[in-house]
């Protein structure tokens, strides 16, 4: 059996590793329905307004602020006999499946403000099943173990099944429900092939929880209790929120994580339209695109601990984020400027895919690297405090991830209504001017965002050394207590 980790600088066992990350398949799952089609379908496929599908998602970002918090306070307060964690686990799988699916099969002739109703009651209720499980497990993190570098891996570990979950849904939804025949209809504007890409994304979701929450179940003895047994009130939350949000380090790093998740919910929504407009590539060419992604995966997770190793956390997440700033917009740039074979050449796309590959694995790593950061910060905070907040602390790691379809999608949609793009148009058949404004609204947007994201990383200032001389005082304290 294995010990308490969260007691030990020892490392995480391979089992725990495994169990823990497989539950990020919902996550992935979720992110890529989310970030890639969500807008699209309601957007391009039914009709609704752009700046009303990007307002359904800001709600329910909204929403995301409290709920995300407040989910992380009762985490770290309850006291039951599955622990902190895993009751919330278990009691999202099934709701999250279910809202999943009824969230892409809205009932016919709602009207646009019916469908801009269903699509924001699904999207909040969806999202808020999310909290149920993310937050918890996200806190995890800064429990299983306490070392600088093991942390790194075990947020890996997420990051493998998340992305591996999302590129897989990814391929089925392409390949097979949006997969175009000879003479059909582009399989992306198919209403129809909607409702079996959901089934099987809900059953996706369910599944992955359950193991996730059965195969950590055996470790809740070894995980940490809740202090005391003080009532929940709003004062109490709204206290340790204020305590949380005090913390400079990790005030510094939500902020730079908040933006550098945007500008990749930005590209990840408007980057659809981008593929099928702005380069008209097909279904199965946009597949391909996200198959090679797997290469992205394996370089991000398999470069994330030893870089971590090497460097400082703060030092990698600010290079990289100074990547994306240059490199993140650069094909579209030069294809405005003329410098890029047209579209449908045969070198168009391997050069979208290597670009794509490499500005991936740098947003990979920078997840990794900030979701280890934050429970760095977890440490610090009980120094000062002497609290152990790993809920209220994992609730930015959800939150920013939301923002990513949340802000982004809403500025994408303000984006596409500002330039007047065509809604349920076949590739091919949209004005160049539009396709161009198209390509003029992305680029200086994901620069900005970039840009802001660095300012904020460099400002945080906890480094390895530090959070040495950190669980040394906390061991201390600890042994004398």
């Amino acid at each position: 059996m294995e010990t308490a980790p969260s007691h030990s600088l020892g490392r995480v066992g391979l089992r725990t590793k495994f169990t823990y990350g497989f539950g990020s398949i919902a996550e992935g799952v979720k992110d890529t329905a989310f970030h890639t089609f969500l807008l699209f379908y309601f957007n391009q496929v039914l009709g609704l307004p752009g700046v009303l599908g990007g307002t359904a998602i800001f709600i329910a970002l909204c929403v995301d602020a409290i709920t995300d918090p407040l989910v992380g306070s009762l985490s770290d307060n309850l006291h039951h006999r599955f622990g902190r964690r895993h009751p919330f686990m278990y009691a999202s799988a099934l709701p999250m499946g279910v809202f999943f699916w009824l969230l892409f099969n809205p009932p016919d002739g709602l009207g646009e403000y019916g469908l801009f109703a269903w699509f924001t009651v699904f999207a909040i209720l969806v999202r808020s099943s999310m909290t149920l499980y993310s937050i918890p497990s996200n806190s995890m993190v800064a429990e299983l173990t306490d070392n600088y570098d093991e942390r790194t891996s075990l947020v890996s570990w997420r990051f493998l099944f998340g992305w591996a979950g999302g590129l897989t849904f990814t391929q089925v939804a392409y390949r097979v429900f949006f997969a175009t025949g000879d003479g059909m209809q582009d399989g992306r504007l198919n209403a129809a092939a909607y409702g079996g890409f959901a089934l099987v994304g809900g059953l996706a979701i369910v599944i992955a929880i359950l193991i996730c929450t059965l195969g950590t179940h055996r470790l809740i003895p070894l995980l940490r209790s809740p202090p005391d047994r003080s009532r929940f009130t709003l004062q109490r939350f709204f206290d340790e929120l204020g305590e949380v949000l005090g913390n400079r380090s990790y005030r510094m790093l939500v902020i730079g994580s908040l933006f550098a998740s945007v500008a990749g919910g930005f590209y990840n929504v408007v980057g659809l339209y981008v593929n099928t407009y702005f380069w008209e590539f097909s279904s199965e060419q946009i597949a391909g695109i996200a198959l090679a992604l797997a290469i992205s995966l394996a370089l991000g997770i398999g470069l994330a601990r030893p870089l971590s190793a090497a460097f400082e956390k703060r030092r990698i997440a600010i290079w990289l984020s100074m990547f994306g700033i240059f490199f993140g917009p650069l094909p579209i740039f030069l294809r405005l400027l003329g410098w890029l074979p047209p579209n449908g050449h045969p070198a168009l796309l391997p050069i979208i895919v290597v670009h794509t590959v490499l500005l991936v694995t740098a947003i990979i790593i920078i997840g990794i690297v900030i979701a280890s950061m934050i429970a760095d910060t977890v440490d610090e905070n009980e120094l000062v405090t002497g609290k152990r907040q790993e809920g209220m602390f994992a609730s930015a790691i959800s939150f920013t991830a939301k923002a990513t379809s949340g802000v982004g999608g809403f500025l994408a949609g303000l984006a596409l209504d500002a330039i007047a793009f065509p809604t349920q148009a076949e590739p091919g058949s949209i004005p160049a001017e539009k396709v161009d404004a198209l390509g003029f609204a992305v680029g200086p947007v994901l620069m900005g965002l970039y840009v802001l994201s660095m300012v904020f990383l460099r400002r945080y200032r906890l480094t390895r050394a530090r959070h040495e001389e950190i669980l040394a005082e906390l061991a201390r304290r600890r042994g004398a207590a």
